[in-house]
């Protein structure tokens, strides 16, 4: 079997929200038992599966997750204000709350191992007493989500939540910069650091427990107890690449949060020069815990992915064999995909909520929800519904949706069939 050189890592766009210091320290959980509001008005077509009538109106300033079974997301009354996590049932009612940070928003869902029971990672920051009066530190708590109760931590971390996964940095300027201080990634089973760029590691990352990164000359991934799973020697080079000398190095990270399948990007080798960019050749997917390749696509294309919290995966790219780009579902326990589908003359990933599959056609076109499990396809997504799918569903619901109300926004908690 011929295996490819390391290419170097390279930088990642983040979305991600910093911290900014506040006097006093991470306020503990407080248990509620707050009442559901009512529902606001909803009207027009709804994206499938919800459906009217609306149950309830959630608490939250900005969009929430779902996470075991409740939604968790932020509340702010008014900006600048105190900022709250808060913990809400399926019936609207507020379960608990604990106070952070007003800048100290991000936050993510993990599990520590493929189907665990999922927590929810947040920030806050507190005073540093080793640094001085005005020192502080960010630091990472998991929580359940139920109950808020303290899971582990708090960790001290370098920054914010850049992602994938459980992986924390420092961000440069703006919240949108490229530009990053080292990273380090957080064992999902304990809090403890496990990968820590200023020890030499390139952290590229993290899902369900499970780490890829660069160290000691490899790429590798490592499972939730530190065992080595495979590294790039592992990795068989696609016949499609004939007898080259080739490379291969982390590729397009998820558009979500995190996922159980990663994109590897093959170039010329092996790599010189360092951080040096070089075109791709092609790009495989592989199963993040075992290595096994899934899927091999056309280098023209970048390949976009979409991972959720139960294993799943959609990918839309362009097969290395030709023809047209397609959707393509993966599944953390299967070895091969599990459906595909032609893909839309400019079809795109808006979403992957509750077990359903959004994408959008710009310009008029029509979307489709398609069932992440099946590939099924059970209903279009015209434009005017497109642009508003659910921001966070529970299984078997309700689902979240973000309407109109006097000028601003609510959301709105509604059935799914």
């Amino acid at each position: 079997m011929r295996t490819a050189a390391l290419a170097a890592p390279l930088a990642a766009l983040l979305l991600a929200v910093a911290c900014a210091p506040r006097q006093g320290g991470t306020s503990g959980v407080e248990p509620r038992d707050t009442p559901a509001a009512p529902p606001p008005s909803v009207t027009g077509s709804l994206p499938h599966p919800v459906e009217g009538p609306p149950l309830w109106t959630a608490p939250f300033s900005s969009e929430p997750r779902a996470a075991g079974s409740s939604f968790v997301g932020v509340s702010q009354e008014r900006a600048g204000g105190p900022l709250h996590f808060l913990g809400v049932d399926r019936d609207g009612v507020t379960r608990w709350a604990t106070e952070r940070d007003p800048s100290c928003t991000g936050f993510t869902v993990a599990r520590a191992e493929e189907g665990g029971d999922e927590f929810v990672v947040l920030l806050d920051r507190e005073p540093d007493p080793d640094g001085g009066v005005l020192a502080h530190v960010t630091t990472a708590s998991a929580h359940d989500p139920d109950t808020g109760e303290l899971r582990w931590g708090p960790t001290e971390v370098p920054g914010t939540l850049v992602g994938p996964g459980l992986v924390f940095a420092a961000v440069a300027g703006s919240v949108m910069s490229e530009e990053t201080g080292p990273r380090t990634a957080l064992a999902a089973t304990t809090g403890e650091v496990v990968a820590d760029e200023d020890d030499g590691d390139a952290v590229l990352h993290e899902h369900h427990g499970t780490l890829l990164l660069h160290r000691d000359g490899a790429l590798r991934a490592v499972g939730p107890g530190g065992e080595g799973l495979w590294t790039h020697a592992d990795l068989a080079v696609p016949d499609r690449l004939g007898d080259r000398p080739v490379a291969v190095g982390y590729g397009p990270r998820p558009s979500s949060d995190s996922s159980s399948a990663v994109v590897l990007e093959w170039t010329a080798g092996p790599a010189e020069g360092g951080d040096e960019a070089r075109d791709a050749l092609l790009y495989t997917v592989h199963h993040l815990r075992t290595g096994a390749r899934l899927l091999t696509l056309d280098p023209g294309t970048r390949p976009r992915l979409l991972g959720d919290g139960r294993g799943r995966t959609v990918v839309l790219g362009t097969p290395a064999a030709g023809g047209e780009a397609r959707l393509y579902g993966l599944a953390a326990t299967e070895p091969a995909p599990v459906w595909e589908l032609p893909a839309r003359p400019g079809e795109r990933l808006a979403g992957l909520v509750g077990g359903t599959l959004y994408t959008d056609v710009p310009e008029g076109g029509t979307g489709r929800a398609v069932d992440a499990a099946t590939g099924d396809v059970p209903a279009e997504l015209p434009t005017e519904v497109a642009d508003r799918i659910p921001v966070a569903a529970l299984p078997g619901g309700p689902a979240l949706l973000q309407v109109p109300e006097g000028g601003g926004g609510a959301l709105a908690a509604l059935p799914v069939s």
